[in-house]
């Protein structure tokens, strides 16, 4: 069965204009299949129908079968229709194995399928990351075998490398005529971590927030994607710098409850110490406060303060909190959020213990 990735078939979708007559969607990040549907659909350039473009939800009501499908694809004749497109969407996960009277009416209809017809078997499952893990060593495997044929192409909506997504997220923004600079897709990365594929499910939300703007900076980036205000994030790392527990801990409470995951604030205070790291290099370089401030991209009403911030931060000090905050970082993605969370409440007082 010949493999492919999200961005690989969307540009040879896009070159070529023709679609197998088999694609079988899955991974975890799912909502990703929904945009492979539709550019199949402009691909033929036609005008929607129920009779062009159906879907089936295949879920624990579904009364519909297999082989009812198949023949519907084997119906299709350019005499009625130029091209149909049908998807069934697996929404429960024992409706993933085949019986025997489906895997042979596959077996039949894949040694010679419609050139008129395009099938998308679609694997979207409400399912936590481990659960989908577990659904694709035990089950995904059998439903690729069942589907086995040089006519399928099986696209893995997981396999998505970093230089993708920052490409696909420039490249869909100049097309709406928005700049977006490099210092704004890497904040992006920091806040999402783990999770920065799903930046592209909210890229609807940066194009209507830059919208009169026709640009978008790093400044920006903390209150569109996370919903909260930077200002909140400054006052956390300002009673870091006081080593206030009891304030650090109220700035925390907050944002939790205001759904900001604990990856977030570690990126945020990732990325807050390694600027001050860097500003304490640059000024031994005699870099002046505006070059810092253009080479970190610090807003200009906080510059002076941050400048008077990194002056008086001891050298041993930023190592160990550096130290504390990637030895967090690194706890954080091995032990859950749970533990993530835990690990953030002690943080202050790990800092000052510091000296």
């Amino acid at each position: 069965m010949p493999e492919s990735t999200f961005f690989s078939f969307l540009n040879c979708l896009q070159a070529e204009k023709k679609c197998p007559p088999l694609l079988l969607l899955h991974g975890f990040n799912e909502f990703l299949g929904e945009q492979v549907v539709a550019a199949v659909a402009r691909a033929f350039g036609q005008e929607r129908s129920e009779f062009n473009f159906k879907r089936y939800y295949f879920d624990g009501e579904s009364e519909a079968s297999w082989e009812e499908i198949l023949d519907e694809a084997n119906s299709s004749s350019f005499f009625l229709s130029a091209q149909r497109v049908l998807t069934l969407v697996l929404r429960d996960e024992k409706k993933m194995a085949l019986n025997a009277a489906a895997r042979k009416a596959f077996a039949d209809y894949l040694q010679k399928p419609n050139p008129h017809a395009t099938l998308i078997v679609y694997v979207s499952l409400d399912l936590s990351r481990d659960e989908y893990k577990r659904v694709k060593k035990e089950k995904l495997s059998r439903l690729r075998e069942a589907l086995e044929s040089p006519h399928t192409v099986s696209i893995d909506l997981d396999r998505i490398g970093e230089g993708e997504i920052k490409g696909y997220i420039k490249s869909t923004l100049n097309e709406r005529k928005i700049a977006i600079s490099a210092g704004a897709i890497e904040r992006i990365q920091e806040i999402m971590a783990d999770d920065f594929i799903s930046i592209l499910h909210q890229l609807p939300k940066l194009e209507a927030a830059a919208a009169q703007s026709l640009s978008i900076g790093s400044e920006q980036v903390d209150e569109l994607i996370s919903g909260i205000s930077s200002h909140s994030i400054w006052d956390l790392t300002e009673a870091i710098e006081r080593e206030d527990a009891a304030a650090y801990l109220d700035i925390l409470k907050y944002l939790f409850i205001n759904g900001v995951k604990p990856s977030f604030i570690i990126g945020t205070l990732i990325s807050y110490y390694h600027k001050i790291y860097t500003a304490k290099f640059l000024l031994r370089r005699r870099f002046s406060t505006a070059d810092i401030g253009r080479v970190l991209q610090q807003p200009p009403f906080i510059l002076n303060k941050f400048i008077a911030l990194v002056r008086n931060f001891p050298d041993a000090k930023i190592q160990g909190v550096l130290d504390l905050i990637y030895r967090l970082d690194y706890e954080s993605k091995t032990s859950g959020e749970d533990s993530a969370r835990l690990s953030l409440q002690s943080f202050i007082f790990q800092v000052k213990r510091l000296r």
